[in-house]
């Protein structure tokens, strides 16, 4: 699905349509005059297009992101030392523990992530398109009562968005339930790499900006931890960057990811790791790293977005430099 949000389609809707209904809204600002009626009609079409429109390409996102058959009885493809796998699923083949690729347990988890995707995606789409729905009929007055549960001088809930409010009420109740069951298909998925989610972001309500509503906000990592062919490793993937521990000393040197190649970065290194990053082949995923190593361990931090897991590439990186320093040792 992440590859679908990154395409020139849906940006187009997003911003494009964004775009759109503004100037719907400002020309017909600019083209209503005193007495004529309210244009809540043709704004509120604008919106509803671009709200279904919207959630109709995240369904298809959804749709297009389900998983595919089950290759668990595909021969693992062997190892190529210069060369790491150019998917993740190709790099979580190589860096699993079993000789298998513990391919049935991550097929197992595709499908339940793809079902908690539309469990999740489906009663969020109905609130998206009801509490917008609500607000029009009230401001129309189509439907003009309004609950007032704190007698008629408290607040007032327009009646029309009793139901959407109670989906994100409800959701918001279910919401422990659905951090447990994000991280144990996530601890499912990533068991056969022998790693499992130590710690989740904390989320926070913050006030939104120039507004009276307040939205939520993700502070720090996930973080995977596992042991490794005898190693600590440690994964803190945040929302914009991520960061790849392979806990074994090592000679202190650094190194910077250009034009496809590992360059030294104003330090000696090792005769070893000199003949590894030359035999390397080009790949445009060390560009966006660079690579530290020294008493803690081999670590490579990555710029950039991690979803898609550019962390699988850093953690296969971090264990071929450890290797190549432990013989050098």
């Amino acid at each position: 699905m992440y590859r679908f949000y990154k395409s020139w389609i849906y940006r187009l809707w997003v911003f494009g349509g964004l775009f759109a209904v503004a100037g719907v809204v400002l020309y017909v600002g600019l083209n209503t005059k005193p007495g004529d009626p309210p244009p809540y009609g043709v704004i509120g079409g604008a919106v509803g297009i671009y709200l279904v429109g919207l959630l109709a390409l995240q369904a298809l996102g959804l749709f297009l992101a389900k998983p595919g058959e089950d290759d668990s009885g595909v021969a693992v493809v062997p190892p190529d030392p210069t060369r790491a796998p150019a998917t993740p699923e190709g790099l979580a083949d190589e860096l699993a523990l079993s000789a298998s690729g513990g391919r049935s347990q991550r097929r197992r988890a595709e499908a339940d992530s793809y079902r908690f995707a539309w469990g999740q995606w489906l009663p969020m789409a109905a609130a998206a398109l009801l509490l917008p729905l609500a607000g029009f009929l009230w401001v129309t007055g189509a439907v003009p009562q309004v609950w007032q549960p704190f007698g008629p001088t408290g607040m007032g809930i327009p009646v029309a968005a009793l139901r959407g409010l109670a989906i994100v009420f409800i959701l918001f109740l279910l919401l422990p339930w659905t951090m447990r069951r994000a991280k144990k298909i996530a601890d499912d998925y990533h068991s056969p790499l022998g790693l499992s989610i130590s710690r989740s972001p904390t989320v926070i309500l913050l006030p939104r900006v120039g507004t009276d509503g307040v939205g939520a906000h993700t502070v720090g990592p996930t973080t995977f931890t596992g042991r490794r062919h005898g190693r600590d490793v440690i994964v803190d993937a945040y929302a914009g960057s991520s960061a790849v521990l392979v806990a074994q000393p090592g000679p202190d040197y650094r190194l910077d990811g250009k034009r496809g190649r590992l360059h030294p970065d104003g330090t000696t290194v090792p005769p070893a790791v000199a003949e590894l990053i030359s035999a390397l082949v080009t790949d445009d995923r060390v560009n966006a790293i660079r690579v530290e190593s020294g008493p803690a361990g081999i670590r490579v931090d990555r710029r950039g977005a991690s979803v898609h897991q550019g962390w699988l590439f850093d953690i296969w990186l971090a264990e071929r430099l450890a290797d190549v320093s432990s013989r050098a040792g």
